[in-house]
C-alpha cells in the first residue's frame, strides 16, 4: 500500500506541555498534530476479535489485518499535512506492538514528561479555577488526586506508557522533553523535535501562540468542566508552591516520580 503521509507520535504525560507543543508545531502547514486521538482505540477494536462468536466461527485474520493496515491513511485522509503526529498513550506494550506491525514508516515518539506531583498540582489548580474544588479542603484535594491516580486513570496509564518507552530497546525511537526545559527554552526544544524527526526546521512564533486547533476543530472543554487545554500566548511556567496545593500525604507518595533520569 502506498502512503503519502508520514506518521509520528506524541505520547507524553498530561499537563506536561503536550497541547502547547502541538499548537506550536501546527503553525507549520506541513505538520498536523492531533488532539487526544481515537486511533489506538480503533486498532484495538478491530484487532481484538478473539471473543467474537462470529470470528470464532470464521476466523478471517488476514482480512482483519488488511483492514488494520489502512487505518492510519483512512483516519487521516482529509488532513492536509504531510506529517501527522498522532497523540495517544502509544508507549504501552500493546500499542507499541500495533505500531511495530502497522506504522508505515520508522517509529518515532515524542514524549513530554514532568514530575507527578507537578502534574497533580496543575490539575488541582485548573479544577480550582473552574470552581470544581475547594483547594483549602485538603481532604477533598486528596480524594481528587487519588481519583486521578486510579489504576486505569489518565495519569497512571501515561506513566506506564512513559516507563515502557524508557527501556533501552526504544532509545532510538523516543525523544523525551522535560516540561521545565520546554518552558525555559521552547525554541530549542522544538528544534530538537525537528532534529529527531529529521525534517526541515520551520520559523515558529513563540510570542503569539494560538489556541490548539486542527482541521478546523478545537477542544470543547466545556464538556470537561474546566479549561484543561488552554494555551498561553507565550510559553511560560506557572509557578506554584506544591506544598500550598497538595496535601503532604500526596507529596510524600509521589515525590520520587520525577523522570529526571530521562533527561537528554
Amino acid at each position: 500500500m502506498f502512503f503519502s503521509k508520514k506518521y509520528y507520535f506524541l505520547a507524553g504525560l498530561p499537563r506536561s506541555g503536550n497541547t502547547a507543543i502541538s499548537s506550536i508545531l501546527n503553525q507549520n502547514s506541513k505538520i498536523q498534530v492531533s488532539a487526544n486521538s481515537f486511533v489506538s482505540t480503533i486498532f484495538c477494536h478491530i484487532l481484538d476479535q478473539s471473543e467474537n462468536i462470529a470470528y470464532k466461527n470464521f476466523p478471517d485474520q488476514k482480512s482483519i489485518r488488511d483492514c488494520a493496515s489502512g487505518i492510519f491513511n483512512s483516519y487521516y485522509k482529509s488532513w492536509k499535512g504531510k506529517i501527522i503526529i498522532d497523540r495517544s498513550n502509544w508507549g504501552t506494550p500493546g500499542n507499541l506492538r500495533i505500531l511495530e506491525q502497522y506504522c508505515p514508516n520508522e517509529i518515532k515518539i515524542i514524549c513530554p514528561v514532568r514530575s507527578v506531583n507537578e502534574i497533580l498540582a496543575s490539575f488541582i489548580v485548573k479544577y480550582k479555577e473552574s470552581g470544581r474544588i475547594d483547594i483549602k479542603n485538603k481532604f477533598e484535594v486528596e480524594k481528587v488526586c487519588e481519583n486521578l491516580m486510579e489504576n486505569d486513570g489518565i495519569i497512571i496509564r501515561s506513566v506506564w506508557s512513559v516507563n515502557n518507552l524508557s527501556k533501552k530497546e526504544y532509545k532510538n525511537k523516543v525523544h523525551f522533553i522535560h516540561y521545565d526545559d520546554f518552558c525555559d527554552n521552547p525554541k530549542k526544544e522544538i528544534d530538537l523535535i525537528y532534529d529527531f524527526l529529521n525534517i526541515k526546521k520551520f520559523k515558529h512564533n513563540f510570542t503569539n501562540i494560538k489556541e490548539y486547533k486542527v482541521n478546523g476543530i478545537s477542544y470543547n472543554d466545556d464538556i470537561l468542566g474546566c479549561k484543561l487545554h488552554d494555551v498561553k500566548t507565550n510559553v511560560s511556567k506557572t509557578e506554584h508552591e506544591i506544598s500550598d496545593i497538595l496535601p503532604q500525604s500526596i507529596i510524600k507518595r509521589y515525590e520520587s516520580v520525577t523522570f529526571e533520569h530521562l533527561k537528554n
